[in-house]
């Protein structure tokens, strides 16, 4: 599968953080020119995962969160392949910055396959790094060590390591390449497939975050449409006049609309001061609609035609 994320100019990039932690991002190398090979390409400031030195995990969601639960899921894929525990992850959402995160987009059921492959292996390549800076640090191999919650144990003298005390060495690693780091297998998955509530569930429900409509500049007009219920109808009348009558309301007009079932269609729009006057203008909107040809069809109609066999299959 081709991924979306890391492309085959981009590889790891580590570095140093205060107070000796470690900072995962993705990197493009520059041409023979010094240039990035397109917007895409540009180096990662911001990161994927911090480690601080107290061993503190912070894991960026990178795609807007609409109610489908990204923020929480995207981010289960990298700590997973880190192998930390979900409990000491601290979720923030990325800002919208392509170069550094690769799409960003909400719609069409795409972020698991998109981002399922090349989160995980940005993750696993995370760990491969703090294995082998504990094997460094103890003088070992790094096969003879393995990663649980947050720390490397060397298994044959049962000596352990946190993340956070081998943050500092492992940011003066080579990166691996990502694609040859090996990924956990599916019976070992402590994270992935498990029920975990959403990240932001309680400030939810006690009202803390803000939403689009919660948004505004100075100056800033609230528009609501009301178009035909049939598709394709059109408007026949609507009582504009006394509509811009209300209180707060600017304006209030007939759009035509066109054909395209898939575009804007005919109806009335009303912009006002307030989302409150525009609601409340729209609910005493009086409108007669031109439904047009499609107000003939039904369910009803759909279903005869369905169960009425044609001439090709009835000679068949």
């Amino acid at each position: 599968m081709k991924s979306k994320v890391i492309g085959r100019r981009h590889f790891l990039r580590v570095t140093a953080v205060a107070g000796g932690g470690m900072m995962l991002a993705l990197y493009s190398k520059p041409n023979a020119h010094g240039q990035m090979s397109s917007a895409s390409d540009r180096l990662s400031l911001n990161a994927f995962v911090r480690i601080s030195a107290g061993g503190a995990v912070t894991i960026m969601a990178k795609n807007p969160e609409i109610g489908q639960g990204v923020k929480t899921m995207l981010p289960m894929l990298i700590a997973e392949e880190l192998d930390v525990n979900w409990k000491d992850v601290t979720i923030e959402q990325a800002d919208l910055d392509e170069s550094k995160y690769g799409r960003q987009f909400a719609g069409g059921s795409t972020a698991t396959p998109l981002n399922w492959v090349p989160l995980r292996q940005f993750g696993a390549a995370g760990r491969q790094m703090l294995v082998t800076a504990a094997a460094k640090t103890w003088g070992v191999l790094a096969s003879e060590c393995a990663t649980s919650s947050g720390r490397v144990h060397h298994r044959p003298t049962k000596r352990v390591l946190e993340y956070g005390k081998l943050a500092a060495k492992a940011s003066g690693l080579t990166p691996p390449d990502p694609k040859t780091v090996p990924l956990k297998d599916p019976k070992d998955y402590q994270i992935i497939g498990k029920a975990m509530p959403g990240i932001d569930n309680a400030a939810i429900v006690t009202g803390k975050p803000i939403y689009g409509i919660d948004f505004t500049l100075p100056g800033m007009l609230w528009a609501v449409f009301e178009k035909c219920p049939v598709f394709g109808g059109k408007v026949g009348h609507a009582d504009l006049e006394a509509i811009q009558a209300m209180p707060g309301v600017r304006h209030a007009f007939i759009v035509e609309g066109g054909e395209d079932l898939s575009g804007l269609l005919g109806g009335v729009a009303i912009v006002a001061d307030s989302w409150s006057a525009a609601s409340a203008a729209r609910k005493k909107l009086q409108i007669t609609w031109d439904a047009g040809p499609t107000a003939s069809q039904s369910s009803e109609g759909f279903a005869r035609r369905a169960e009425t066999p044609t001439t090709d299959s009835a000679v068949s």
